[in-house]
Formats: C-alpha cells, structure tokens, sequence
C-alpha cells in the first residue's frame, strides 16, 4: 500500500467484518503447492432437508459441501434426512432438489462433532415464457425466410426459417416491443406480453419497400463539433423520384431548432446547444410517394462538450443542509447568520420574517464564527476540504465573499493494520486540502479544527492581514503550531476534531470517537479527557459497561494490553488479532475494535460541547451523538498538565433517540453494516449540539428536535426518570440491540404513544425533560441561545435552530408548563432550504419543499428525479414548454414529504422513506425508490412523464401499500427472508425488480403480483439473506447482462466490503452464487484485496465497472467474471492467505484497469472516493461520469479499457453521491449540499 493514506468517508471496518473464513482448494498453478491428502472424515454435517413452511422432507436433494479439503456430497432420504462425513473445516454447503430453489449456507466443522444443518426449501416459481410467431408478406402471404426478430431488451432474437416461423425460449416474464425487419420490407414492431410458463404469438405481416420514391442519402454539412463552435448545421438529401409529402424530425438528442426548406434540405439551428455531456444528435426525413409507399433515412451528429459549466452559478446549488448558526449586531438589529449548504444566509431575527440576504461560498459550511477585526465585521467559515471561508458582513444586506484559504497537514511514522490482518509501519498522511470542522478565536489566535489530523494554531492576523492571509509556500495558511489528535488502529483514524470552544485557560476540543480532549492553548498539548468508550464505571451505555483493557488481548511474553498507551483504545495489534484470528480462523474471542468500527464509533462520538460554572463546579456538557447529552465534572482542569493529566468525572447523561429501525427483531440478524448510504442514518443520529443558560440544558436531537432538560446543576441526581429503574429489554437478550435502548435504566425508552409512529420516548413527557418538539420542519442540529430569553411568555425569539435538511427555525419557547406539548413553544418563523412549492398530502399546492439529503438521481429526457433521505422522491422538469434544455430548472411532482403515511379522506398514503437511491423505468413509467430500512417503493410517474405536473400546480405522487415491495412489512414478514429489508439500487428486467438488498444480498420481486401477500410469489427469489456473514455482503448495486453467445443472464453486484459478486440469474427462482471476492491489490510486492467499500456498478459492452468509497473504479472483463471456479473450490473463497500472509491460492480475475483520483498527478491529496456513477457511449467513445464524494464529478475517458484518463473535474460543495446524464446534461445529488447540474 502507499505510504499515503487519504481521508476516507467509508466505513472502511467492515470489509474485516463480514468476510468469510477462507476456505477452498490449494491449486499448484495458482499460489504454489499441490492438493494436500483428506484428513480421515471425522467431522460429520446431518440434517433434514423440508419444504418451506411445513415439516414434509424432500427426497433426492443433493447437499454438498465445499471447501479447501475439496467437495463432499450426500442425498437426502425418503424423509429428508442426510448425513455427511468430511474432514474438520469450514465449508459452504448447498442444498440442491428438483423443482426447488437451492439453498446455501456456510459452516465450520470440527472432527469428532456433528453439525446440524437443515435446509428449508421454496419451491421454484416459473419465471419465463416462450415468443413466437410467423412473419409474412402482406402482400403475398408468402412466408419469409431470414426475417429478424428482435426483443427490446435482454438480448432475445431470433431469425425466421423458410417456413416464416421463429420461436424464443427463456424470456423472463413481462411485457417488451418487439420488432422484425426482413430485406425488400419495411420493418413493424409491436408489444408483446410474456407470462410464466406461456406462449405469446406475435403474427407479422411485412408490406413490400415501396418503389416509386426512396432516398438515396441523407448527410450533414458537419458530422460532429465542439460545443459553441457552430451556429448552425445543414442536412441535405439526394431523393429517387417526387415525393408529394415529406417531413423531416429529430429523434434523439437534446433539442435543437430545426428548419425545413423543402424535400431535400434542412437547417439546424445550434447556436443555443451547450452540454457537458457526449451526445448524439440524430434527425429523419421521411418521403411519400402518392400511392402511400414511403422511405426513411437517418443522419446524426454528434457533439462534444468544451468543459461541465454550473449553469446555476459558481457555488450555486439547489437545497442543501442547515447546519451552522451564529448572530450579531448590525445598526441595533439583531441578525442571524446561517447556511443551506453553501449559501450563507442573513436575516433580521424577528417575530416575522425579514429579507434573506445571501453569498454563496465555495463549500459546504459546517461552522461559523464571527470576528471583529480593524473596524471590519467578518464570518469565518469551516468549509471542510474547500478549507476556510473569509465573509465582510459588515453590511448584512451585501455580504462580500473576501477569501478562501486552504490548510495543510503531514504526519509520519504512523502505525496502522490493514484490511487483511497485516500491519504496516511508518505510514504517512499528507495534505493541502484539509477537511475543516470548526474554528475558534480569542480575538488574536485562531485555533483550527482538521477533522483529517487534529488542531493547528495561527495568529488571527495570518488570516485577516490587508493584503491577504499569509500563505505556506505551498499556498496554504501559514500555521504556527498544530497537534496530531489521531488514532490509527485499522485503516480508519478516530480522533478528528469537529468542534472548539475555549473556556477559562484551556481549549476544549471535542474529537469524536476519542471524546472531550483538553489542551493548553499555548503548547497545545493535551492536558486532560473524557472519554466515554474508556470509561469503565459507566453500565449504561451501547456495549453495557465493557472495559476495553479487559476486552482486548495480551502480549503472549510482555504480558502487554493491545491498548493505546496514550488513548486506552483499542489498537493496532489488537486489529490484527482479531482480523487474522477471530475473522479468519474463527477464533471465539472479545473483538473490541471491530465491535467499535463497525458501531460503536457513532455511539461514542463527543461532536459539541458546552460548559458553565454551577453551584462551585465546572460541568462540561457533551453532545454524544447516540451516546446521547453527557455531562462531566472539569472541576480542576486548570490543573492538568502533560505530566499531571486531568480526567474527567462522569455525573450523569440523557439518553438520545435511537436510529429508527424494525420494532423488534424478526430473525437471527448477520454480521453486517449498511453500506456507506444506510450508514448516513447512523452518523447524523443522537444528539446533535447543546447549550447551558441557568438550570437548563438546551440540546438538539436528530429525532427529538429541541429538547430542553432541567437539573442542569446535579446530572447525578436529577437527571433519570421518576420511577426507575426501567426495563428497556424487551426480548430479554442484552447485548443483542433490540432494541437500542436496551441498555437504559434510568429513562422509560418505550413510546409515549404506542399508536404513533413517531412517538418519542415516555421518558421525554416526564421530569426532568420540560420540552421534546419532535422534529422542527427537519432533524434537529445546531442551535443558539439569544442574548435575552423569555421562556415563560409568548411573543419572543428564544433561540435560533438548524433543522439539518429541513431549513432554519427562530424558535419562541412559550411555556414549559404547558399541559400539551405543542403548547410550550412556536416557531414564528421558518425558512425552508428551497423556493419550491410542492403538493401536500390533499394535493394542494401548499408543501414547502426540502432538499438537504440529496442522495440519489435519475432522468428521463425530458424529467430529473431526485432520492433525498426522508423527504422521498421529487421530480423536476428539465426541458421548457417547447421541449428545449432550459436552466430555469423546478420542481412538478413529489411523493409526500413525511417519513410516515398520512390519510386523507379515508385513503391511506405512503411515503417513498429513508430514499436512497431512485432509478427511471422508461418501460413502465416508474421511478423505483431504494430505502435504507423499508425495502423497494413504486413511485408511478407517468402522469409527471405525460406533462400533468406543473411549476407552480405539481402533482402528488401518492403510493399505496401494495407499492411497497418488502420481505419485513407491516403485515408480516416472507418466510427465510425475515430480516430488515434494504434496497440500495434496483435493475428492471421483465417483470422482475432485482433488488441490491444491503446484507439479504439479491431480492428478486415480481411486481406484478401483490406485494402485500406473502401467498401471491411477490418475493420470487433469494440469495444471501439469513447468513451469519452474508456470502454478498452488503449489496449496494447491481447491473445486470445477458450473454449473446449463449442466452445465459448475470447479475453483477457492488457488494460493500466483500467487494465484486457475479450471480446466474438465468433461472430467476434459482439464482447461482459464481464468486464473491474483493478485487486484487499488491502492497509492496505483496498480494492483498482492495480496502473500503464496492458502492456501485454499470456494464458497459462486455466489461463491469466497479465504484468502490475508496479504492476507485474498477473495470472487469465480463467473461474473466463469470469464468467457472475449479471444482471443489467454494464461490465466496475464491483467494486465501495463511496466517503468516502467504497467498495459499488466488483465482480472483485481475482488472483490466482501475482509476484512482488520487493517482493522478496533481491530485494526490484530494479527498474523495467514488459512488454512484452514469456513463455515455457516442460516436466511438466511452465517457464514465463519477460522483467522488468531496471532489464532485469526474469525467474519466474510458475508451482504451486499459487506460482510463480523467477529463475534466468538476466541483461541488457537499458529498457528491449521484449523478446521472440526460441530453448531454449531467446533474449531481451533493448530499447535504443539495443538487448541482451542469451543461
């Protein structure tokens, strides 16, 4: 591996976490050494073999077991029954029978031990049907022989005999144009519907080619050019004989303005077209003669973009987040100060609503602070990797943009394990683009927040100096002193600051997952901590009082604790153990680190912090995230010093809301995490901010909005519920998180009211909570306390609220005595992210419209539709009244904007919730919602696609239950695929959805049938749910192929951590697991498997193309892909190592090629890692368009598959995650920066 490491988003653990113990044959010709002798066959593997739901055994069933000793089989008897003998180890077993679908599953044996496994089997569904149909002249009748037969989609085609007939087999079921054309005819299509286990007739009559006037040719004056270089276009045709009519169209491609001038001669006017895309322009003339024979031909052009352009403006974007609040004064006037993304916001705060006067910046805005310097007002801005923003808002109504400075950062001799157990020493980290969190200022000395290192330290005269900041010679601020606050344990850091404040003589930094730090401004070392995770004394918490120094092992001669000497956290020899150890050799053993990686890190992660002086006591108020508001005793940390170190005291906590999920668990769940979109939900969950004024604590809370809790004085006494200690245990099983909240017993965690869906703890509705508003217009984050509050009387502004993705409140706290809690506050005034006006649940045009969890994007021509997190699903038209490409780009349809249904005049409405991802059916007008917890949603849009919505008059988009394809729903659960659902990306094909179904793998649902009847075969298929580590790991996206040379199908699968999966989807009921495997890296000469997360992938041609959150892209020969495993050797072990790093064996396919941003020169330090992704294949070249996270869109040219070369990076504010490209247009969803479209 390089010695650099780059800042990554991904959850980079679990690729450690859900892999499989390898396990498959030793192959001389790969990986050295001949096929070792069976050990005598002591272990032995026994079962019975059921149809599903009953207990009558299947005969004949074939169970075999592979793995690295070779392939065992047994058959079933008469009842069912089997038995294996084998050598002891760990193999994948499948269950095999006639008319069923084949099971699998993965176990380890042990000599002299019995291992039960029995296999319940579905009984395979009929999936495909058969096309034929003779084709004749209309004429004559006469049959015609070599007429082609083509299918729309799936590659079906067929060529007629002599006899005029053709006949398809295998056509996954559903309904396709068909089209057949034969020399001397003109060619017809029509629709066909197939069903499972039928036959379709599809009759032709072909008219003969008409004689009396045909075309000849038909060109262009230019056939392709740059964008911008031509005003205009002539085609012009050569036509065999008169035509009495004509008319010359354009089929495809952006609209341009076309002119007819008679039969023969056109004109295009294209001095509007601008793109940022390839495209094809493509125009038909069509001639008739008097008799009605008639003739058409096609010319293209095509046309290449001269660079992406933001036709909204520079740094301007639709939507975006609120997170970051500050005020101040201006003539008398207070004024709030706030973001939607990247437009800093300024308004007059009142009981009604002044003008927004606003600056767009250059990123994404995490915090503000002001400063007065030489006489000059000035908003200092954290920007994350765009660095730190300079804005003169000395003039609110004309806030200036004065700079933007980048900091750096290095460390060396970093000591770190990587995703294969290995360590590696003296690593280095390096940038000039570091992710600013948050700053602090004493009027003098700046104190920075790089959330990519620590805390760096300047004068405030470095930054603000006359003639610009003073600058490293590398460009960046110049930096006085900085302190490194990381960890490194595996290939993810824990440590990076995200927020300061400083109190007394010491600065407070809050640093994530290692806590509260305490440093002396002046050497900025740490003197003192708190760390929740460490603390031992502490029994209600996520993993219920675990003391990581008694968790974690020992050096076997030292005697040594595998701990942090300085943090007492895990470490990286504690990594390696458990990766090497209990991952791959199934040690039974504590596993700390990954048990943190994988969750606790969004448990135990300090993101903002308050402190007062109460009652003789310095108290420090943590925002925990998850971990919820904790409160510790400083007292004394005037005292701490590098050789004296202060630790903090634990007083007390208030628990947040936990993460929505399943109300209780449905099955045994895997070992798994949501992929990088699911774990959005994790990470901005729990407790968001905090602030102290007298008794109070005012926090923020992800679910629960703005809470207010009393006893701010004495956390160890007043801060639990009146009638503890409360049992949150609901299934008695502690330690399994069902539910979250487990582990409370100070606080009643069960719903206030069991009827609502989004009811909030009973505990909110008791003392000492005094106020709960559940949400605010969005999830609860930053706030600020006005100077002067009134919390007993109305008519006041008492404090100022981001909502997230929601907008920005001015919140008047009322009277928190109040009997209803509606009752003690009012928001006066709120300001959504967007202008837009959407359709409410009773279709009036009346919903405030947010976009602030931008996620997903797809398009049709003419419409672009939007995922955003809880908001669902909205579509936006992209073309004006005449069809032309238009910037003035709005909003005509969404589905309801709660995450919950809504009745309306006895119709119950469902919402497209947890959206993560939105794919366009053009088939049949669809628009598929992923979500992260609730399976797949059927948005219908072809009302939006008919032109039916309007700006200003949009259309509801309502879903009704029988939309919602789940295997986990409201009414009940599928049988054997009882887990939470997931569905990350979907692939259309027929009248199947494959879903991309997070850690249940691939789900396969006939959309046909109704989904809320488990009887009806909605749920067709399975392969991956219900393993201990799910053989697809974490599915996040998937493509799906059909071999031409032999009519075989294949999904192919973006499988989180366990990397690239390839799966036979030819017999839809009975899918086939070919290989899983994590792509091949070479670290030093040594083979290895690529870290972080596969996020997506597309087929172009006969090549794959893999996303992964931190390795690239990746691009595969599709043939290398679904090449046959050598027997005995199992699908998910396809490559194995031994316990020294030896590679054993390795039959995973080399790439073709893979693209790093990071690679390439001049970019070696950009953060950023690749997601969603779209492509365009025009006139010879292969462009990939890739959402890279924290570097925006990359247009990488990939027409040489073996060298991809990147074109053009275009920037965005937030986290690009999405892009999609329609009519040479390239729009992005940027996260919690909103959208951003290019042209």
């Amino acid at each position: 591996m390089s010695k650099k490491l780059k800042r990554r988003l991904a959850l980079i653990m679990c690729l450690v976490f859900v892999m499989s113990v390898f396990a498959a044959p030793v192959s001389a010709d790969k990986g050295g050494g001949g096929k070792p002798a069976p050990e005598p066959a002591e272990a032995m593997i026994s079962g019975k073999v059921t149809i599903s739901g009953t207990k009558t055994g299947i005969p004949d069933a074939v169970v075999t077991a592979s793995g690295e000793t070779g392939a065992f089989s047994a058959v079933s008897a008469g009842k069912g029954t089997y038995s294996l003998g084998l050598p002891e180890g760990t193999y994948t077993v499948t269950c095999e029978a006639a008319g069923y679908n084949t099971a699998g599953e993965q176990v380890t044996t042990k000599n002299g031990t019995t291992t039960t496994l029995n296999f319940s089997l579905n009984e395979a569904m009929e999936t495909t049907g058969i096309i034929s149909g003779t084709v004749i002249d209309s004429t004559t009748g006469t049959p015609l022989d070599g007429a082609v037969f083509t299918v729309s989609e799936g590659g079906y085609s067929a060529v007629t005999g002599n006899d005029g007939k053709f006949t398809i087999t295998g056509v996954i079921a559903g309904t396709y144009q068909v089209s057949v054309s034969a020399d001397g005819h003109v060619s017809s299509e029509q629709q066909v519907a197939v069903e499972p286990g039928a036959e379709s007739v599809c009759d032709f009559a072909l008219a003969p080619s008409g004689t009396v006037v045909s075309i000849v040719y038909l060109a262009a004056s230019q056939t392709s050019f740059v964008e911008n270089t031509a005003d205009a276009v002539y085609l012009f045709a050569m036509i065999e004989g008169t035509p009495a009519d004509y008319t010359w169209e354009q089929v495809s491609g952006p609209k341009v303005g076309l002119s007819a001038v008679d039969a023969s001669n056109a004109v295009l006017d294209i001095s509007g077209l601008s793109v940022a895309a390839d495209v094809e322009l493509v125009f038909q003339l069509t001639v008739s003669d008097t008799d009605g024979n008639s003739d058409s031909a096609r010319v293209s052009i095509y046309v290449e973009p001269g660079d992406m352009f933001p036709f909204l403006g520079t740094y301007v974007q639709v939507g975006g987040a609120t997170t970051a609040v500050n005020k101040f004064v201006s003539n008398g006037i207070d004024w709030s100060i706030f973001n939607i993304g990247s437009k800093l916001c300024a308004a007059p705060v009142g009981a009604s609503a002044g003008p927004v006067n606003f600056v767009y910046v250059p990123g994404f805005v995490h915090d503000i602070d002001l400063v007065t310097y030489n006489g000059t007002n000035y908003a200092l801005l954290s920007m994350g990797s765009e660095g730190i923003g300079v804005v003169d808002i000395s003039d609110p109504y004309n806030m200036v943009l004065v700079n933007r400075v980048h900091v750096n950062y290095y460390q060396g001799g970093i000591t770190f394990t990587e995703g294969g157990g290995a360590i590696l020493y003296d690593n280095e980290i390096s940038s000039v683009q570091a992710p600013i969190a948050a700053l602090e200022t004493d009027g003098a000395t700046l104190f920075i927040a790089d959330g990519g290192y620590g805390i760096h330290r300047t004068a405030l005269d470095n930054l603000l100096a006359e003639g610009g900041p003073v600058l490293e010679p590398d460009g960046t601020l110049f930096i006085e002193a900085e302190k490194y606050t990381l960890q490194y344990a595996g290939e993810n850091p824990w440590g990076g600051p995200l927020d300061l404040a400083l109190y007394g003589d010491r600065l407070f930094a809050c640093i994530g997952s290692l806590g509260l730090g305490i440093f002396d401004p002046a050497s900025l070392e740490q003197v003192g901590r708190y760390n929740l995770y460490t603390d031992a004394t502490v029994l209600e918490d996520w993993f219920v009082g675990m003391d990581p120094a008694q968790a974690v092992q020992r050096d076997s001669v030292t005697g040594e604790v595998y701990l942090d000497s300085f943090t007492g956290m895990p470490d990286y020899r504690q990594t390696s153990f458990e990766i090497l150890q209990v991952m791959k050799q199934n040690l039974d053993a504590p596993t700390p680190w990954a048990d943190f990686d994988r969750c606790g890190k969004f448990y135990y992660k300090a993101q903002s912090v308050d402190i007062a002086e109460i009652n003789g006591r310095t108290i420090a108020y943590i925002a925990y995230s998850l971990g919820g508001l904790v409160a510790v005793d400083i007292t004394g940390y005037r005292e701490g010093a590098a050789d004296n170190f202060f630790n903090a005291s634990y007083l007390g906590y208030v628990p947040a809301v936990p993460a929505n999920g399943p109300k209780e668990p449905t099955g045994e769940q895997s070992e798994s995490l949501l992929p990088y979109f699911g774990a959005g939900m994790l990470k901005e969950s729990g407790i968001v901010d905090v602030q102290v004024r007298g008794d109070y604590v005012y926090i923020t809370d992800h679910f629960a909005g703005l809470v207010i809790v009393d006893n701010a004085s004495a956390p160890e006494m007043g801060w639990h519920g009146p009638d503890g200690p409360y049992n949150n245990d609901t299934d008695g099983i502690m330690g399994n998180h069902w539910p979250d909240s487990e582990f409370i017993t100070s606080y009643n965690m069960s719903p206030y009211d069991p009827n609502d869906n989004e009811s909030l703890p009973a505990w909110m509705y008791e003392s000492p909570c005094l106020l709960a508003t559940a949400e605010i217009n969005g999830h609860g984050n930053s706030l600020l306390l006005m100077d002067e509050m009134s919390v007993d009387t109305a008519g006041n502004v008492d404090l100022l609220e981001c909502a997230g993705g929601g907008g920005f409140n001015y919140v008047d706290i009322v009277d928190l005595n109040a009997p209803v809690m509606e009752e003690r506050y009012s928001v006066p005034v709120y300001f959504p992210p967007t202008d837009e006006i959407g359709a409410a649940a009773d279709s009036t045009p009346t919903q405030t419209i947010s976009i602030g969890h931008s996620q997903g994007v797809a398009a049709s021509d003419t419409y672009l539709y939007v995922s955003d997190g809880p908001h669902g699903i909205t579509a936006w038209k992209l073309v004006d009244e005449e069809g032309f490409a238009t910037d003035d780009i709005h909003l005509v349809a969404n589905t309801l904007q709660d995450e919950y249904p809504e009745i309306v005049n006895g119709v119950k409405i469902y919402p497209a919730s947890h959206a993560t991802n939105v794919i366009y059916d053009p088939v049949n007008h669809v628009a598929w919602s992923g979500s992260a917890s609730l399976g797949l949603r059927r948005v219908n849009v072809s009302d939006v696609e008919a032109g039916h919505g309007q700006i200003g008059t949009p259309l509801l988009l309502p879903l009704a239950l029988t939309d919602c394809f789940e295997h986990n729903a409201e009414w009940g659960t599928v049988r054997d695929v009882q887990f939470q659902d997931h569905a990350y990306d979907v692939a259309i094909k027929g009248n199947y959805a494959f879903a991309a179904d997070g850690s249940n793998g691939l789900t396969v649902y006939d959309y046909t049938k109704d989904s809320t009847d488990p009887g009806s075969g909605f749920l067709v298929s399975n392969l991956g749910a219900g393993a201990e580590k799910p053989p697809l790991g974490t599915a996040s996206g998937i493509a799906l192929w059909t071999d031409p040379a032999d009519g075989r199908s294949y999904a192919f699968i973006a499988c989180g951590p366990r990397g690239v999966g390839v799966v036979d989807i030819t017999d839809v009921s009975n899918m086939k697991l070919i290989k899983v495997f994590e792509p091949v890296k070479y670290e030093d000469d040594k083979v290895g498997a690529a870290d972080g997360q596969a996020t997506d992938v597309k087929v172009a041609g006969s090549r794959a193309y893999f996303t992964y959150d931190s390795f690239g892209v990746v691009c595969y020969d599709i043939y290398d892909l679904i090449e046959a495993l050598p027997d005995g050797v199992s699908p998910t072990d396809v490559w194995k190592k031994n316990q020294s790093g030896v590679l054993l064996y390795d039959y995973r396919p080399e790439a073709v090629s893979r693209f790093k941003l990071q690679y390439v020169p001049g970019y070696e330090d950009w953060a950023g890692g690749a997601f969603k992704m779209d492509y365009t294949e025009v006139n010879g070249k292969l462009v990939f368009y890739v959402a890279f996270a924290e570097a925006g869109v990359l247009k990488i040219n990939w027409t040489d598959p073996a060298n991809p070369v990147l074109e053009e990076v275009a920037p965005t504010v937030g986290e690009c995650t999405a892009v999609v490209v329609s009519n040479g247009r390239v729009y992005a969803a940027d996260g919690s920066g909103g959208l951003v479209f290019f042209k």
